[in-house]
């Protein structure tokens, strides 16, 4: 048995790893366009620093990604991140986020009250949900149409949609409830409205006495090394190609036929399972004349840029406190959001040393479309000057354009996709697509979706 896997970034190498554990005697190859594998997961060290250019860390709870860090024997290089206040930066001033509040939402009175960033009458509105209905429309809603429902604009406006905007990098009013958040409903049918709901899973959790930890995850090192470990552990019978680009893809005579270029020359490829993790843009050249494919052809996806640069923490002159902040849209600046790396991952910084993460992008805005790399360092670094008050300059500066990189899953996603895999199913025996524009665009998501695709092949 061949088994071809598109896409050598963490999605396509857990595939890769397990399938190759799991079937031993199968021929398996993963072609990889690029010059490196891994895909947006990128670690450059520099001068005693550990900078992510891309994905920084996961959250603890998607434990199937721990799980894979520990198959992979780095286990013992998980560390969490340092806690502390976050902030919010709305028309000049810096806010803390209120304490209780998931994703937002107030699941605790006092602090909620205690509030700056909220007027009173925002407040109010607020807490008038908890005399609230359920969303009464049925079907799939966008987040920001459901929270504003719940919660008010001004709660949108200053709180939720600058939180959520940074996870998932697009417009709230676009993405879909049931694709992003899909426990909500639930939550709020059960507990009679949204505040209820989120107030009894809150109070549902388990009780620690032990010190608290922080929600993420990374790898001491970065988090290359996992890249780096998941292909010196590949099994033997899993190649590993780069530079190699697909040009033709098609189903013919119960075989996939594929058309390859690698290292300037033409080659032809079959296979009898083919597993496509790439983004959506790949299938502008694959699949042409079948138009169910268009539903992933036509997804959206949002485009920013992250720029990090390091200072000495002696020479710094403005206060810093906290761990970062977020920026609301309404906030006249391209940036979205702001990480101090050095003290949510102390490793990560040299001694002494300052490092900030900044992240530019927002829906709309086409500053990071417009602007050259070097050109998007110093309008972050100018940006960051008037937010926090600084004049010293950067010791240094890098920049990563992310251009079309994060799909958006815009209302009636998670139908759309269903129609498409049902598709595949009837039409193409062993074709399987896993990855992020599906069922989650984190990296605990592709390696959750390999780790069961390998579950399911493994019983045929």
């Amino acid at each position: 048995m061949k088994a071809v896997i598109i896409g050598g970034g963490l999605t396509g190498l857990a595939t890769a790893y397990y399938l190759g554990q799991a079937k031993p005697d199968w021929q398996i190859c993963v072609y990889e366009q690029s010059h490196r594998f891994g895909g947006k997961v990128q670690t450059k060290r520099i001068d005693g620093y550990t900078v992510e250019m891309g994905p920084d860390s996961y959250l603890a709870r998607k434990q199937d990604m721990t799980q894979f860090i520990t198959d992979l024997g780095l286990g013992d290089k998980i560390v969490a991140n340092a806690t502390g206040q976050a902030y919010i930066y709305d028309q000049d001033r810096l806010y803390p986020i209120p304490g209780g509040s998931i994703v937002g939402i107030p699941t605790e009175f006092i602090p909620f009250a205690k509030s700056k960033l909220i007027s009173w009458s925002g407040k109010l509105r607020a807490g008038l949900d908890y005399f609230k209905s359920p969303y009464p429309k049925q079907g799939d809603v966008s987040i920001g149409e459901f929270f504003k429902y719940h919660l008010g604009q001004e709660m949108m406006t200053k709180l939720i949609e600058p939180l959520l905007s940074g996870i998932y990098g697009g417009d709230i009013y676009s993405l879909s409830l049931d694709a992003v958040f899909p426990d909500f409903h639930r939550l709020e049918h059960k507990a009679g409205n949204l505040v209820k709901g989120m107030m009894q899973a809150k109070q549902a959790r388990p009780v620690s006495h032990r010190p608290a930890k922080g929600v993420f995850r990374q790898v001491d090192g970065g988090l290359a090394s996992i890249v780096d470990a998941v292909v010196a552990k590949m099994p033997a019978n899993v190649r590993l190609i780069k530079n190699c680009q697909v040009t033709q893809l098609e189903y013919q005579g119960d075989v996939y036929r594929l058309g390859l270029i690698e290292k300037e020359q033409v080659k032809e490829v079959e296979a009898d399972t083919l597993i496509i993790t790439t983004p959506p843009r790949s299938y502008q050249s694959w699949f042409i004349k079948d138009k169910a494919f268009d539903a992933i052809r036509g997804m959206q996806q949002s485009t920013c840029a992250i720029a990090i640069m390091s200072f000495d923490a002696d020479s710094f002159d403005a206060p810093i406190e906290g761990t970062g902040f977020v920026i609301t849209r309404t906030t006249k600046t391209p940036l979205t959001a702001c990480t101090y790396i050095s003290k949510k991952w102390p490793k990560a910084a040299a001694p002494g040393k300052l490092v900030f993460r900044t992240f530019l992008g927002k829906p709309g805005d086409q500053t990071v479309q417009d602007h050259t790399p070097e050109e998007l360092g110093q309008i972050a670094l100018r940006e960051l000057r008037k937010i926090l008050g600084f004049t010293v300059n950067p010791l240094w500066i890098e920049v990563t354009q992310l251009k079309n990189s994060m799909p958006q899953y815009e209302v009636g996603h998670c139908q759309r996709i269903a129609k498409v895999k049902d598709h595949i199913h009837s039409t193409y025996p062993g074709l399987y697509l896993i990855g992020t524009p599906y069922y989650g665009v984190g990296m605990p998501d592709g390696v959750k979706q390999a780790r069961e695709l390998v579950a399911q092949l493994s019983k045929n």
